[in-house]
């Protein structure tokens, strides 16, 4: 029998707004094919073209398709395209539409309609979308089903770089206007809008016509649950039948329950400690080689993570197109580190370490035993903890003037936005090299994969050798599922439902 969704446990309250409140659940459970998952916040708004966030995303990419998009294994899968070429250059990008899908109002998709969108998009001034197209300089129909994309530099990601951007049905936005739009807006993907109850849910119901064939699941439920708590005891309750991201504590736990599995991925994320080069403490590289050869990264991932890490050498996850396997993680050895700081010449000062102590998982616990390990080779670490929206800001500004901890997963799946931020010296950087800027320049015009691959790893061995950053480990994430669920998480934290089933039980 599938597992009903009972009323939720005695004295557990939902932050805000009770988890029951529009709708009871019974409702959804009577045809067995209703997933509701939870995230830890509502919706800003449903149209795709005004927010970036994580939480809008995982609704988005169930209600629109992009051109393309990222397979779970980095892999490049066509959607409203159905295939592309690029220049010799690649500042010119042809891609052919598929002549088979519908917007949810029936209408086909052509050419003209992308076009519309990129054109809107770039004329958007409150779109944060509209920095993934920084580069476009004209789009346009250049023959049947065919739309031309010119850049203003050449940038060999860019097939990549579509899947961000979803296409919306500009002859329903144009007739409602844009606020009513927000509210129930009109795509292409597997699912669409039935409605949102803001801070309740957002309710999607499967798009039968969808050119991919109709969902197995009827109806996909979106829950803002602010607690971990909650979440967990929602998920035992059955109320709840995919609880993302769980932290390390509650996995134990919740894999204990009968009818909850635990399906983990590891994800497209490093966390890693950054440097300012700059910073008369942190300018040596042997303090900065002490600091990557004192922390005991096997310790940390599967003792303190309780195996939901994976130590890491490099700022490029395993699943990212630009990984290197020859760059390996530093060896723990606190011998060396001791000698190093005697080397460098520190005497002792106090070094910050700043991080977000809500963002990482276990992130007190990482700082606390990262600033034990450097205290055991006589470095002295000042733990700097802060709230996300007080971190992101200094980090995105550079103005994190010491040590931090940190971690970055690439959206598109591909080392190029990480080597922007991290490397270029136009990004969020403490350290600069002209090879780096010359090498990263090359790569994002080299057509060729294996070349291009070749290329971001030299960069990544010039970062190994200057140590700007010290990573420490691929995270691995936690998804608690009900048992009656078949659906498999993604390395990038996208929630895509298309090919869930709700199985016999």
């Amino acid at each position: 029998m599938p597992m009903s969704r009972r009323t939720f446990l005695p004295g557990m309250a939902l932050t805000g707004t009770a988890l029951l409140a529009a709708r009871p659940f019974s409702a959804f459970a009577a045809d067995n094919s209703t997933i509701v998952v939870s995230q830890g916040s509502d919706v800003l708004t449903l149209d795709p073209m005004l927010d970036t966030s994580p939480i809008g995303v995982n609704v988005f990419r169930n209600i629109f398709d992009g051109l393309t998009r990222i397979d779970a294994d980095g892999s490049i899968v066509p959607l409203l395209a159905t295939s592309w070429n690029a220049s010799e250059d690649t500042k010119t990008w042809e891609f052919t539409i598929r002549t088979n899908a519908k917007f949810h109002d029936g209408t086909p998709i052509t050419a003209d309609d992308v076009v519309w969108n990129y054109k809107h998009l770039l004329g958007e001034a409150r779109s944060p979308v509209r920095t993934y197209i920084s580069k476009l300089t004209s789009v346009e129909v250049s023959a049947p089903n065919t739309v031309r994309f010119v850049l203003s530099e050449p940038f060999a990601p860019f097939d990549r770089q579509v899947s961000l951007i979803s296409i919306i049905s500009n002859r329903a936005f144009e007739e409602i206007g844009a606020a009513k739009f927000a509210l129930a807006p009109v795509g292409s993907g597997p699912f669409k809008v039935v409605r949102w109850v803001k801070d309740d849910r957002v309710e999607l119901a499967a798009f039968d016509d969808y050119w991919a064939g109709a969902p197995k699941i009827r109806t996909l439920i979106f829950k803002p649950v602010p607690s971990e708590t909650t979440r967990a005891a929602a998920l035992s309750s059955g109320e709840l039948d995919v609880v993302p991201i769980l932290p390390p504590a509650l996995v134990t736990s919740l894999g204990n329950r009968p009818g909850i599995k635990i399906e983990k991925v590891a994800s497209n994320k490093v966390v890693y400690v950054g440097f300012d080069v700059n910073n008369p403490l942190l300018g040596d590289v042997r303090i900065r080689q002490a600091v990557d050869c004192a922390i005991d990264r096997n310790a940390l991932s599967s003792r303190l993570l309780r195996g939901l890490g994976k130590p890491a050498g490099q700022v490029v996850a395993p699943v990212t197109f630009g990984y290197a396997p020859d760059i390996e993680p530093a060896a723990f050895d606190p011998a060396r580190a001791k000698q190093l700081v005697a080397a460098s010449g520190y005497k002792g000062e106090s070094i910050a370490l700043q991080y977000p102590n809500n963002n990482l998982a276990f992130g007190q616990e990482v700082a606390q035993a990262i600033a034990n390990y450097l205290g055991q080779v006589g470095i002295n670490i000042d733990l700097q903890g802060m709230e996300y929206s007080a971190f992101f800001p200094l980090w995105a500004n550079r103005k994190l003037n010491s040590m931090h901890l940190f971690a970055y997963g690439p959206s598109i799946m591909d080392a190029d936005l990480i080597i922007g931020s991290l490397y270029d010296s136009g990004g969020r950087v403490y350290w600069t090299d002209p090879k780096v800027d010359q090498l990263a320049k090359q790569q994002r015009g080299e057509r060729d994969k294996d070349k291009r691959r070749a290329l971001i790893g030299e960069i990544l061995k010039l970062s190994k050798e200057a140590l700007p950053y010290a990573p420490l480990y691929n995270e691995i994430h936690a998804y608690g599922v009900q048992d009656r669920i078949k659906w498999t998480p993604r390395p990038d934290e996208r929630l895509f439902f298309q090919n869930a089933e709700i199985v016999a039980q």
